[in-house]
């Protein structure tokens, strides 16, 4: 099947497999994950008659309210309706309905539901509890991060009548929950455990072992009179001195889907590929959000994508940011801003990730924090969310002085090649061939980073701001003092006539590198360039033979001798490869400049734009696969648009797509509290969104021909 189905409520949990092979079976067979960890099989439902499983085929299956609904059928009038979800307090849900309809059905039915699993034989032994079972583990993360305390209770809540079945060690079985392999199978009838206790483990334990666990109930089943239970695997985050559980939500609404949509605005347009990518971003934040409340989840936040990347992340945090400010309730936006800076380490790093019950690891990323927060700040200004996260953002900004810049030249430091969030680029390899080798994040070179200096530019250039409106005047001089400072040293240092872009410094022979990467193009968004700097970009942005591909911008000049654009790196493909791919991040920071400068008056600014946005939404949309849905993977072939559909993460934020089209499609932006009209694009469609949030205002933006409008709601 094309279609992938991701369902989650707004909790710590979330069903997206990577390369699904069992999502037309009952229950959720493939790999969940809770917060970062992964947990595969949590159960599937099997329908036994006369202790036999019967053979039921998916006819049906679709996605409404956030929700997957499937039809199976055995052939002989018996048809199970299977409605599966995740709810926003971590339940795993399937709820079935069995009913007999049409000819071939043979009159009533006795039947046998099993909802079963199997675990290892590690950790804590499963707890039997008469109708239910239960287990509790430090499940283990990817990349040996912090593990994820687990406490997982199955069981057939809705009504009396269900019973554990008598689990069992055992060697052999499959992975792929057929019941035939399973203890059960050749037994004459399904037995249960003598009393409710944990299992008793057997001496020893075979490592290769399974342990298999279930529950059932007898359903009769009469032509005419459908039979409903609903079944669920309840995921608490619990271990010695964790505990967390969240509320439980309104039964009518479990998985938030109808309070989310109400927050969204209403965007529609004639450009049906761009109304849907709007619906999709929206849908994405729905999918990754996540409370607070658990560990150092101290507010709301969103995470960067699925699998291991389900976590908030801060290399993509500020463009979440900018995602999030569209919503007319800011809690999401402030919550991710926030939930980095109250758990800034000691000494003024802000970590790479957050986890859930230990911030002891050394990931840092650097990260466009001040045009993140400046932008939600233009939609959602608030005094109290900027007095919270000043006094650390300071901090923030001193560490990478003392530690990205310490001879204090201005600019800022790379230290290995995972940091800036671009491995596996000849940026880092031109000077430290074994750049590339690195694992971890450890210091490895030092390399003085375009991207890097932009962002702190940005981040003291809008702190001097907010320093001067909260009355905090020396502060704010501070950061002017360091912002003229940054800004003369990139002008002066970082750019390259002769290849027409800014570019890496190499502080050990204080030389520019020589590399051109996409990451060039950043002081776009910015006063950093002049004139003749912004004509130049322009000139090789444009050039065919450089960054213009069939479908721009590859992260590497296509003129660099390690450029490939199927994401080859030293003869392997990689995950995450930085010599040649198209990623939406880069194209949303480049969009962002060209909208700078063409609402300046540059008119190829403007038509770069325009196209630019075509190419990505093309990319977006799945119009380049044939597919219904959007989709937003990592990054893309520039040759043909096709996305990295190998790395089977298709759920991903790292760039601030909504932005872009409100401003370059649709030709209106937020400042100073109000929605203004500035067309940055001849080129845009007819369109309509309602429910534009700014402060305590909403707004609706309307464009019928050549005339545009913005009324207050």
């Amino acid at each position: 099947m094309r279609q992938k189905y991701v369902l989650a409520g707004g909790g710590y949990c979330i069903s997206a497999p990577r390369h699904p092979r069992n999502q037309l079976r009952p229950g959720f067979v493939d790999e969940i994950h809770i917060f970062n960890a992964e947990y595969r099989p949590l159960y599937t439902l099997t329908v036994l008659e006369k202790n036999l499983p019967l053979e039921l085929v998916c006819d049906s299956h679709t996605a409404a309210n956030g929700k997957l609904i499937l039809e199976y059928s055995d052939g002989q009038g018996l048809k199970m309706i299977e409605t599966r979800f995740v709810s926003a307090d971590d339940r795993f849900v399937s709820q079935v309905e069995l009913k007999l309809e049409g000819k071939t059905a043979k009159g009533e039915r006795e039947l046998t539901i099993v909802m079963w699993t199997y675990v290892d034989p590690e950790g804590e032994a499963v707890s039997l509890e008469g109708d239910s079972f239960r287990i509790r583990r430090m499940l283990v993360t990817a990349n040996d991060y912090p593990p994820v305390p687990a406490d997982i209770h199955w069981s057939n809540p809705d009504s009396k009548g269900a019973r554990c079945l008598q689990p069992y060690f055992c060697e052999g079985g499959s992975d792929d929950l057929d019941w035939r392999h399973t203890p059960w199978f050749d037994k004459n009838e399904l037995t249960t455990p003598r009393a409710k206790r944990p299992m008793e483990k057997p001496s020893p334990i075979l490592p290769t072992a399974r342990v298999y666990c279930g529950l059932f109930r007898h359903v009769q089943v009469k032509p005419g009179t459908p039979v409903a239970h609903r079944f669920e695997a309840f995921v608490l985050l619990k271990s010695k001195g964790f505990t967390y559980r969240s509320r439980r939500p309104d039964a009518k609404d479990e998985n938030g889907w109808q309070a989310f949509w109400s927050n969204v605005p209403k965007f529609q347009c004639e450009w049906k590929d761009l109304e849907k990518v709007v619906q999709h971003r929206f849908k994405q934040l729905y999918l990754l959000r996540m409370p607070h409340g658990a560990g150092s989840m101290t507010s709301p936040a969103v995470c960067e994508g699925t699998g291991q990347f389900h976590q908030p992340i801060s290399f993509s945090a500020p463009a979440i940011m900018r995602e999030a400010r569209w919503l007319q309730d800011p809690a999401l936006g402030r919550g991710i801003v926030k939930v980095f800076f109250d758990n800034i380490r000691q000494n003024g790093m802000v970590p790479g990730r957050i986890f859930l019950t230990t911030q002891s690891n050394t990931d840092f990323y650097h990260a466009d924090w001040g045009g993140g927060f400046e932008a939600l700040d233009d939609m959602h200004s608030d005094r109290a969310t900027k007095r919270a996260v000043l006094m650390a953002m300071q901090r923030y900004v001193k560490w990478l002085a003392n530690n990205r810049d310490p001879e204090g030249s201005g600019l800022t430091d790379v230290v290995n090649h995972f940091e800036a969030g671009q491995e596996f680029s000849r940026r880092y390899t031109v000077i430290d061939e074994k750049a590339d080798r690195a694992e971890g994040f450890a210091e490895a070179f030092r390399l003085k980073g375009i991207d890097a200096s932009v962002f702190r530019y940005r981040l003291v250039s809008y702190l001097a701001r907010v320093a001067d409106d909260l009355q905090e005047k020396a502060m704010a001089n501070r950061f002017l003092a360091e912002k003229e400072s940054i800004q003369d040293a990139i002008r002066k240092r970082m750019w390259d006539d002769k290849a027409g872009m800014f570019m890496d410094i190499d502080p050990e022979n204080k030389r520019r590198t020589g590399v051109k990467a996409a990451v060039g193009f950043y002081p776009l968004a910015t006063d950093i360039p002049k004139g003749a700097q912004i004509d130049r970009m322009l000139e090789v942005l444009s050039d065919r033979k450089e960054f213009w591909t069939k479908y721009p911008v590859p992260s590497l000049a296509i003129s660099d001798p390690y450029f490939n654009g199927d994401g080859l790196w030293k003869g392997t493909r990689r995950n995450c490869p930085w010599n040649g791919r198209v990623w939406p991040m880069i194209n949303s920071h480049i969009m962002e400049g060209l909208s700078y400068w063409a609402e300046r008056g540059n008119k190829k600014a403007a038509k770069l734009n325009g196209e630019l946005l075509k190419k990505t939404v093309a990319m977006l949309s799945g119009e380049i696969e044939g597919l219904a849905e959007p989709v937003s993977c990592e990054h893309y072939s520039p040759e043909n648009g096709r996305a990295s559909r190998f790395r089977g993460v298709d759920q991903y934020l790292q760039s601030f797509v909504l932005d872009n089209i409100f401003r370059v499609a649709c030709g209106f932006v937020v400042r100073f509290g109000e929605v203004q009209i500035d067309p940055v694009s001849d080129d845009m469609p007819d369109f309509k969104i309602s429910g534009v949030s700014v402060g305590n205002k909403r707004f609706m933006v309307e464009r019928k021909g050549s005339k545009q409008r913005v009324v207050a709601e």
